[in-house]
Formats: C-alpha cells, sequence, structure tokens
C-alpha cells in the first residue's frame, strides 16, 4: 500500500477508510510504476486512448491492444489521473466484458473520483468475475484470477468491496467481503490488514490485532500497520503489549512522530514514573510534526500534572490554533491561568468553553429539528 498518514487514533472505521484506502489501492500488485507523467498533456493521453479504443474495437479483438489498455490503465491510477483511467477501463470492459481487471480498474478510479456507488457496482462484477474465473474455467485462467500478481485478482476485488461497503456504512458487508479475501489469500497483505481495520471498526480490537500481526508478518517494515496493531492492543486494554508496539514502531520508523505520540499518550495516560517519560516522547513527536493536535493537548494536560504549568501554555495554545471547535484546550488553559493566579485569563478562557458547548448544543437541536417529519400545513 501507498504510505499515508498514520494518526487515525480517534478515527471511525469509515471515515479512516475514505482517507487510508483511497490512496492505497492504488498499490498495483503487478507491479506497475506509472509511465504517465502527470505533466503530461490531456491531449496526448487523450490521442493515445482514442487509438487504443479504435484498436479495442477491432475485430477480431487484438490482444496485443488489450494488454496495452490494461497497463496504460494501471499507468493512468498509479499517476492519480482517475478519470482519464476511467475512460480506459470503461473501453477495457466492452472489448473483454468477461475479463476481471477492466472492473476492477474501473472501480478503483471510480472510488478515488468519489462516485461510490457506480465503484460498487463495478467492485461486485469484478468479484463475480473472478469467481466466475474461478468456478468455469481451466486450471490456469482459475490460478490467474486468484494470483496476487495479477491485477484485479480476487482477494483484491474483494479487499476493494469491502472499503467500499465500509465507506457506505455497511460494516457488516465490509467485514463480510474482507473476511471472504482473507480465507482466499492469506498471504495478501491488503487482505489482512483490511480485515484489521473492519475488526477494530467492529468493536473487536483483540482480532483486529491478530490480523495486524498477520499483516506485519508480510511485511515487517510496515510502520503504519504497526501503528494499528499498538493501538488495538491499547483499545483492547493490554496496555504493556501495547506500549512495546509503539516502541517497535519507533525502532523501525525513528523519524516518524506517530511512534512517539502513541507511546507518549500511553505513558502519560499510565502516569507514575512513566509520566515524565510520556513527557519526552511526545516532545519528540511534536518535533517531527507540532502538527499534531492530540500530542500538544497530551503534553499540555501532563505538564499541568507534573507543576510545569507555565510550560504548558505553549502546547496548549498550540492545540486550540489546531481545533478551534473543541472546548478541551480552552478548559485546560482555564486550569493552568487559575494556577498561576492569571484570574482574567482563566475567566476569558472559561467564557471560551461554555461558548463552544453553547453552539454546540444549538447545532444539535437544529439537526434534530430538521431530521424531525413535518406534517404539510
Amino acid at each position: 500500500m501507498m504510505t499515508t498518514d498514520l494518526w487515525f487514533w480517534r478515527s471511525s472505521w469509515r471515515a479512516l477508510l475514505a482517507s487510508v484506502f483511497a490512496a492505497s489501492l492504488l498499490v498495483l500488485p503487478v507491479g506497475a510504476r506509472a509511465q504517465v507523467s502527470e505533466r503530461a498533456s490531456v491531449l496526448d493521453v487523450s490521442s493515445r486512448l482514442t487509438e487504443l479504443t479504435r484498436r479495442l474495437n477491432a475485430k477480431p479483438l487484438d490482444a496485443g491492444a488489450l494488454e496495452e489498455a490494461r497497463v496504460f490503465g494501471i499507468e493512468l491510477l498509479d499517476a492519480s489521473r482517475f478519470n482519464e483511467a476511467e475512460r480506459v477501463f470503461a473501453a477495457f470492459r466492452l472489448a473483454a466484458p468477461e475479463d476481471p481487471s477492466g472492473f476492477y480498474g474501473g472501480a478503483l478510479a471510480l472510488f478515488n473520483l468519489h462516485r461510490v456507488n457506480e465503484a460498487e457496482t463495478l467492485a461486485r462484477a469484478a468479484v463475480e468475475k473472478t469467481q466466475a474465473f474461478s468456478t468455469s474455467r481451466k486450471a490456469p485462467d482459475r490460478e490467474a484470477a486468484n494470483s496476487p500478481k495479477t491485477f484485479g485478482n480476487a482477494a483484491d476485488a474483494f479487499v476493494l468491496l469491502g472499503v467500499i461497503l465500509a465507506v457506505k456504512g455497511d460494516d457488516a458487508g465490509a467485514l463480510a467481503a474482507v473476511t471472504r479475501a482473507v480465507k482466499l489469500a492469506p498471504e495478501n497483505f491488503d487482505a489482512q490488514f483490511a480485515l484489521g481495520r473492519a475488526l477494530y471498526g467492529a468493536g473487536d480490537p483483540a482480532s483486529a490485532a491478530s490480523a495486524f500481526r498477520a499483516a506485519i508478518a508480510l511485511k515487517p517494515a510496515d510502520a503504519r500497520t504497526r501503528f494499528f496493531l499498538a493501538s488495538s492492543l491499547e483499545r483492547a486494554g493490554d496496555d504493556a503489549k501495547a506500549l512495546a508496539g509503539y516502541k517497535e514502531l519507533i525502532a523501525v520508523a525513528p523519524g516518524a512522530a506517530e511512534g512517539h505520540l502513541g507511546a507518549g499518550v500511553l505513558l502519560v495516560k499510565r502516569a507514575g514514573d512513566d509520566l515524565n517519560e510520556g513527557i519526552r516522547e511526545l516532545e519528540k513527536a511534536l518535533a517531527i510534526n507540532e502538527g499534531l493536535y492530540e500530542g500538544q493537548v497530551a503534553l499540555g494536560r501532563a505538564l499541568i500534572r507534573t507543576g510545569r504549568v507555565a510550560e504548558s501554555l505553549t502546547p496548549l495554545k498550540r492545540a486550540a490554533e489546531l481545533a478551534p471547535d473543541n472546548p478541551e484546550p480552552h478548559y485546560q488553559l482555564a486550569i493552568a491561568y487559575r494556577r498561576l493566579g492569571q484570574k482574567e485569563a482563566a475567566d476569558a478562557e472559561g467564557a471560551v468553553v461554555k461558548k463552544i458547548h453553547a453552539a454546540r448544543r444549538v447545532s444539535s437541536l437544529t439537526s434534530s429539528d430538521e431530521a424531525t417529519p413535518r406534517s404539510r400545513p
């Protein structure tokens, strides 16, 4: 999977999938890399597509044109040129309606274009096509349909369908799809990772951790998976193993803020002798990425607890800038100012907290009112 932001600790399963997989599913099982420059003109790509479409429509079908279209579509996906990729795979499907890769490639393109319903239709078709290959074709075709080296193989089709269903809010369908993917191809990293996310979202962090461990066995250096493993263990209540997981993440990716952040938040939560170590880890995380709200507010709280109240003001003010509609930084600032004897500043922060809560109540009432059916006048 392609690299993406790691810090999704507070994200929902559905929101996380929308952000992670829109990019990560573009990893290509066939190992193709982009040959289409992002600077290539629309005219150049359009001309090539026109010529390929002409060849794909020729009778008898030119097998060479079919393979060229497949590779070209993959290149366009890898270059994030999704509109053009969708056009290529649409032409491909017309020429080879039984080939799963045309449906899989089209679903990927549409998903990244946020045309989720259309993407679901094609993803389901890709699943059906791979199943047809598995049941009605000769051994070489069956093996190709399930090979991890094949673009749009059965496991990848189920993973994509699972991601789409999760984004649409069908968590049960998503879990069923990615579970099927793992059964088909337990050695498929994307399938194990998606299963871990689905189980985490379904409220089963212990089982999620098992799936993430399986994914790590396939890609030991994948920092993101190690982060999710540690997060799952923490949510499952196994703080000792979670802390070990964050420290393993730090060892694998010392330059990534997320390992330090996860360890810091956990150590601060444990308090006692771990509190000062937690502060050091949070400081390391923020030295790498000062834009981490969770790190700024956690550091501010920890500094207040250790009596370093004046030092807490800087991270808490930064947290308030990063999340202006969150009352927590202002609540902590009010505590800090009060302990510093600055009553007016404390009262001002307290007023901000009340204002944010009042705005939230109004928003909640408005939303409820709009959702209430009304009879006609």
